[in-house]
């Protein structure tokens, strides 16, 4: 996509896309936002940006599913999150009725602040209610326990979406940097706390990987 770069607990109205009509679904690919992978307040704050890839006529269509999965116990709303595409993806658009009630911004090429916490050329993706990664409003965001939904156009990548989900994966797994990051506010009982959370996709074995394998990821791709 590099041509493309020219969590008191808020009151949530969660909004259900449809995909584009008659789409041809592959399995899904999840990237786990947890402070293993790398946070700047280590809230606690947690959530998982569930990716289903389809295709209607020419057409490749990327929807994703934003939980908060921070524990009641602590609270948090989510306001944005980015991620990183592959570079056959040229470019990135909502899909027609693809925003949710909360997330209707989509911008490209998106820095943040600390550095380290930031893609090499900024978030090819950075998804918000207001444009704003670092503040904005948290009303209508993704509170604790709640999801919303977003379907993306990616145009016409010449791939199925199994092969689609496949080098979305693959360009993951080869990441020299971030490749995910959400944005969290309200945190806490009192709701005073905000975090910045980073994603990774863990392997095979499961979730474990972002306990068992943070350590070595923030090293190896992470460096301060």
């Amino acid at each position: 996509m590099r041509a493309m770069k020219a969590f008191s607990w808020a009151c949530l109205i969660v909004g259900v896309v449809v995909a584009p009509a008659g789409p041809a679904e592959a399995a899904s690919l999840t990237i786990w936002i947890d402070p293993a992978v790398g946070s700047t307040e280590n809230t606690g704050a947690t959530a998982s940006l569930i990716f289903t890839f389809s295709e209607s006529g020419p057409n490749d269509y990327l929807s994703i599913r934003v939980e908060n999965t921070t524990p009641a116990a602590i609270g948090s709303t989510l306001t944005a999150f980015g991620f990183e595409v592959p570079d056959l993806v040229d470019r990135v658009s909502f899909a027609s009725g693809g925003k949710s009630t909360y997330f209707d911004e989509l911008n490209a090429n998106v820095t943040v602040s600390p550095g380290w916490m930031s893609a090499a050329r900024g978030y090819d993706v950075m998804i918000t209610s207001d444009r704003k990664f670092e503040g904005g409003s948290a009303r209508g965001g993704v509170a604790d326990g709640q999801w919303q939904s977003v379907t993306l156009s990616l145009g016409n990548t010449g791939l199925t979406p199994i092969d689609l989900r496949n080098a979305f994966e693959t360009f993951y797994d080869d990441a020299s940097g971030p490749i995910a990051i959400a944005r969290f506010q309200e945190v806490g009982t009192r709701c005073g706390g905000s975090d910045k959370v980073l994603g990774g996709v863990p392997e095979p074995a499961g979730p474990a990987w972002l306990i068992l394998g943070a350590a070595l990821w923030q090293r190896k791709r992470l460096p301060r």
